[in-house]
């Protein structure tokens, strides 16, 4: 949350799925404006990550357009 207004999306890496419940509940306690999860596999190995933000959406474009100044 330090770090809030200085990055647009956070992410982590998650290997095991009965992780993301528990992640849910933490993200929601953290108030964050959204997350999702993207499932990759690779054979018959399937992993995650999730990813998050502080960010509402119409603030992510004045985020990603700023020119840093």
């Amino acid at each position: 949350m330090e770090f809030a207004d200085q990055c647009l999306w956070f992410t982590s890496l998650v290997s095991k799925k009965d992780n993301l419940q528990p992640l849910f509940r933490v993200l929601g306690k953290a108030r964050v404006a959204d997350f999702k999860v993207v499932e990759m596999a690779q054979g018959q190995k399937t992993s995650r990550f999730i990813a998050w933000t502080y960010m509402k959406k119409n603030q992510r474009s004045l985020f990603a357009n700023r020119d840093g100044t």
